[in-house]
């Protein structure tokens, strides 16, 4: 996103798209590394925000901790997701996989052999 425009977005909606941006990247990532996430969309959003941001609200206090809250999930998905779809930064990868270890597993691929 423009950084002249953020301010002109109020920090929930703001808040809200990263959240969702860094969710379907996350799944994407995923789905590329041949790992199955054992969470829904909606669940890993719900995942993201009461253990992301949650930390940083507990961290911070309300208003402070949303502003970091946004600012790190702004710096977990490439600045182009509004004009191609999201992808993760390495900060974004290492977070996620932190935050969702416990539901990942890897999908088996049956190979033929000729």
């Amino acid at each position: 996103m423009n950084t002249d425009n953020q301010s002109c977005i109020p920090v929930e909606l703001r808040i809200a798209l990263y959240r969702r941006a860094v969710a379907c990247a996350y799944q994407t990532t995923c789905q590329q590394y041949g790992m199955q996430l054992a969470l829904s969309l909606d669940a890993l959003e719900a995942k993201i925000a009461n253990e992301v941001e949650a930390f940083h609200v507990a961290e911070h206090g309300l208003e402070l901790g949303v502003e970091i809250a946004c600012a790190m999930l702004g710096d977990m998905v490439t600045p182009d997701f509004l004009d191609a779809s999201p992808r993760l930064t390495a900060l974004g990868e290492r977070v996620m996989d932190e935050v969702c270890q416990h539901h990942l597993k890897t999908v088996r691929l049956n190979a033929t052999l000729h």
